[in-house]
């Protein structure tokens, strides 16, 4: 083993020993497509809902949301969905990142991809994911409703179950229109909320082009939906047609 191959190692393996000192966890194949990799994952998600629940009867305010130690659904569908996009030398923000998956395909799609989170220990879990793909990617914990990344435009910004809140739609919408590109467009998955119902036609009457379309998850207990926004009158309007195909996910335990 080379002195940087060996670097790099005893840093993943401190990263490993750092998020298991909090966590227990469990390390997965997973199979997206053609795709195989290795994903490191909260064993008991309810844990940290439970943990933070007593925290906050405690009177101990938390600044994030539980709900990155969650493997959503939605994240196997925008993942899915990236397989079938040429990414390689694009710049992807993966928004509310939480495990890192979605980003971690974008990332081996051959994207330059940026991870965000307001939650510190997914961007823990995230890099760990990601780390095949180490250095085309960047972690930054981020709000979006009240921070920005200056100077920083991506041809693709993605996220998964992030509009479950509609107090959350104007914050959004307005970063969105900061940080896409030109001809940049977003990608969004959604398991099926009454809250996704709406968004399609909340964005029309701000400017975008909305396509929705289904998309399978690894459970195949319910179609979820993929939509894919542009604002109107960009250079991207060739980005809203979805290709056809999608891939089947599916996990296995390594």
């Amino acid at each position: 083993m080379s002195v940087p191959a060996a670097g790099d190692e005893r840093r993943r393996a401190a990263l490993t020993a750092r998020i298991a000192r909090r966590y227990r966890t469990i390390t997965e194949g997973l199979t997206i497509g053609d795709l195989a990799i290795r994903f490191t994952r909260v064993a008991n998600p309810d844990q940290v809902l439970e943990a933070m629940d007593a925290s906050d009867a405690a009177g101990v305010v938390t600044a994030w949301q539980p709900f990155w130690a969650e493997t959503w659904e939605s994240a196997w569908a925008v993942a899915a969905a990236l397989l079938r996009e040429d990414l390689h030398g694009q710049r992807v923000l993966d928004l509310g990142c939480g495990l890192g998956l979605s980003g971690a395909v974008a990332a081996a799609r051959g994207a330059h991809v940026m991870l965000v989170d307001a939650a510190p220990p997914a961007l823990l879990f995230a890099r760990l994911n990601c780390w095949p793909w180490r250095a085309r990617v960047q972690f930054r914990r981020l709000d979006w409703r009240h921070e920005r990344l200056p100077h920083s435009r991506f041809q693709r910004i993605i996220g998964s179950d992030i509009l479950y809140d509609r107090e959350d739609w104007p914050f959004l919408e307005r970063f969105w229109r900061e940080h896409l590109a030109p001809t940049g467009g977003v990608l969004l998955g959604e398991p099926g909320r009454g809250t996704g119902d709406e968004i399609a036609a909340w964005l029309g009457l701000r400017g975008w082009q909305v396509q929705v379309s289904s998309a399978p998850g690894y459970s195949g207990r319910r179609p979820l939906r993929l939509f894919r926004a542009v604002l109107a009158g960009s250079d991207a309007g060739a980005s809203l047609a979805a290709p056809a195909g999608a891939p089947l996910a599916s996990r296995g335990g390594v």
